[in-house]
């Protein structure tokens, strides 16, 4: 094994001991705050369950599906460029953001695309949840120390919301108009 390769290593192994023995010892372990975590990570998708469109979830899922895989990129390449950490984490691992990475954010996401079916309405209830996203909720999550933010700034995730939203809507409708019509052919008979 190459010697800068199990240097790598054994710095991982390192930060994950070290992040163990945060949560165990400070990082909040069955505090309230890491019962809000729980709480952010299965509420949001009990209540989807619940109201999901049934003859949609399949197209619902692939935009939940592309917003969960894109903010957790994201999210990860923020966390290694040091612009935030998460002080209170669900599981001792890498210090994570489960509950927004998996949970709010690709629920809200589905939701909007459910509900707001016109580009304009879907705009607007985009840029409503932006607000309260990025100018209530982050600063919400930063005082009660479940993030903590150094280089990056609420208007970055306001600006995120908006362009990540805009990207799935675009290519959702384009996947479900190329479905659609590759379903309106009639089929061949042999």
């Amino acid at each position: 094994m190459d010697e800068n390769m199990e240097k790598a290593r054994e710095l991982v192994t390192a930060l994950v001991q070290t992040n163990i023995e945060r949560f165990m010892n400070h990082g909040g372990f069955l505090s309230p705050q890491w019962w809000l975590l729980v709480a952010f990570t299965i509420v949001p998708w009990v209540i989807w369950v619940k109201i999901v469109d049934k003859k949609r979830k399949l197209e619902l899922v692939v935009v939940g599906l592309f917003i969960a895989i894109v903010t957790k990129l994201l999210d990860l390449v923020g966390y290694n460029l040091n612009y935030w950490d998460y002080p209170i984490q669900m599981i001792p691992l890498v210090p994570e953001a489960f509950a927004f990475d998996l949970s709010m954010v690709p629920v809200a996401y589905m939701l909007l695309y459910q509900y707001f079916k016109t580009w304009k309405s879907y705009c607007l209830g985009l840029l409503c949840m932006s607000v309260i996203y990025a100018f209530i909720g982050e600063p919400f999550c930063n005082l009660i120390m479940v993030v903590a933010y150094f280089k990056w700034k609420y208007i970055y995730s306001f600006l995120y919301y908006n362009v990540i939203g805009i990207t799935v809507r675009t290519i959702a409708d384009n996947l479900k108009r190329t479905y659609e019509g590759l379903n309106s052919y009639p089929a061949k008979e042999n």
